[in-house]
């Protein structure tokens, strides 16, 4: 490798740390400013204003405030995540585990976006469409590693039921969150299996007797 390119790609990793920091930045003052002043009462300009930006600058890295106080990516599945998937062996549900997880906030950012979004109806709408966008993504990589539109389909429904009831979890735990999302998979698929408690005689709640 040549000195030029050395530098060169020096500078290109640099300018991706400046982007992201100022992503990360304009993502918590949308999200700090609509939880002091709600949805309505911020607006973009504030936002910029806040990290010392241009309206210009803001929608270069979100289309709207909604995308900012969210922190919706552009991008739902980055391409270096879909490669890995794509690369990974094994088993199924784990590799989805790690793809999902990728998309995923930190802990304690799910527990205030859950929080805000709860406070602002106004953001179920566009974390709905979200949502959508995330699920026919997945699709796409999910049925191409699993060869079968039908165990896609199953695959998905069960990662995502996993992972909405892991955002209703405690947010303290700092294990990652493949591991924690496969976790709540197993134990969601282990209810399957679990056998009914007998119920002693005396505690049957017997039918009444239907009137003639």
């Amino acid at each position: 490798m040549s000195v030029d390119q050395s530098a060169g790609e020096q500078a290109g990793g640099l300018r991706e740390r400046k982007k992201k920091v100022r992503r990360e930045a304009l993502h918590e003052a949308a999200l700090r400013l609509v939880e002091q002043h709600g949805f309505d009462g911020t607006t973009v300009e504030q936002i910029c204003e806040e990290v010392g930006v241009s309206p210009r600058t803001f929608f270069n890295y979100f289309p709207s405030k909604t995308a900012a106080a969210l922190n919706l990516p552009e991008q739902i599945i980055s391409p270096e995540a879909a490669a890995r998937f794509r690369a990974a062996s094994g088993e199924l549900m784990p590799a989805i585990c790690e793809l999902l997880a990728d998309s995923m906030s930190s802990g304690v950012e799910r527990k205030r976006l859950k929080k805000l979004i709860a406070d602002q109806p106004q953001l179920v709408a566009a974390f709905t469409q979200w949502m959508g966008a995330l699920k026919a993504e997945f699709h796409v990589l999910v049925e191409e590693r699993s060869g079968s539109p039908e165990v896609a389909d199953a695959a998905i429904l069960l990662a995502l039921s996993s992972l909405r009831t892991l955002m209703h979890r405690p947010a303290d735990d700092t294990r990652p969150d493949a591991v924690r999302l496969l976790e709540t998979m197993d134990r969601l698929i282990a209810v399957r299996h679990v056998p009914m408690v007998p119920i002693d005689a005396d505690q049957v709640v017997k039918p009444t007797d239907r009137p003639d």
